[in-house]
């Protein structure tokens, strides 16, 4: 009797651990997570959006910090590209903080603590150093992360 209690109590215990997946990435995808918010920073402040195109997926989804949502690959490097060339030409990015939450072996969400300084408003007038946080959610496609959702907002003090 003993031994029955203990043999379905260990299969018991046995199935629990085999069924839960681990709930942090390892190493190599913590570095190449951390690696997608150093090559933003890089191609940002080069100002390279056809190198920054490569952090994204064909289906992405772009919210800008005003709330422009915009679809697809192609459309939010345009989007940058634009931007790049005119209100961000002179812009410096810095990533501040890096959090990544793990969701599943091919799927993570990172929230960057950024700050930019040197842009301009639409009208050409200088914008004044912020901090902002974006929210990425990141998709493991062919052995390789890439921005699936991008979501941007300003840090603005208390009204």
């Amino acid at each position: 009797m003993r031994l029955s209690i203990f043999l379905i109590l260990a299969c018991i215990a046995s199935l629990s651990s085999y069924c839960q997946t681990p709930n942090k990435y390892d190493v190599k995808n913590i570095q190449a997570l951390n690696e997608i918010a150093k090559k933003w920073e890089r191609y940002w402040n080069s100002h390279n959006m056809d190198s920054m195109a490569t952090l994204f997926a064909t289906d992405v989804d772009f919210v800008t910090k005003s709330g422009t949502w915009i679809k697809g690959k192609e459309e939010t490097v345009k989007h940058h590209k634009k931007n790049q060339a005119t209100i961000f030409k002179a812009s410096t990015w810095t990533t501040d903080s890096v959090v990544i939450k793990y969701v599943r072996p091919d799927l993570a969400i990172i929230h960057i603590g950024w700050g930019l300084m040197g842009d301009t408003h639409h009208d050409g007038t200088p914008s004044d150093p912020r901090h902002g946080i974006s929210t990425w959610v990141l998709t493991k496609q062919n052995n390789q992360w890439l921005l699936l959702a991008v979501h941007n907002v300003n840090i603005e003090a208390p009204r």
